[in-house]
């Protein structure tokens, strides 16, 4: 068993309005003047597990984020290694 370590970004889809994000970028006006400010909120997982290859970490990890770490009417993950 050889050991991997994923990192899986999750945000909302950009046709999602981001309350969060919108109250960050007020947060953010009150305390400092900002041009263009614009922000989305998400999570990000650091996951690490062993696995007998690439191909088998890569199915474990693209399994963890679609029935774990995401919903998928709503949000998107990218995965990096």
């Amino acid at each position: 068993m050889k050991e991997f370590e994923a990192v899986v970004n999750v945000k909302l889809k950009d046709t999602i309005k981001d309350i969060k994000a919108q109250t960050l970028e007020q947060a953010v006006h009150n305390l400092i003047p900002v041009k263009n400010l614009k922000c989305r909120v998400g999570s990000r997982y650091s996951i690490k597990f062993e696995a007998n290859d690439k191909k088998e970490a890569e199915r474990i990890i693209k399994t963890i984020a679609d029935e774990i770490l995401s919903n998928s009417v709503i949000e998107e993950y990218e995965i990096l290694w």
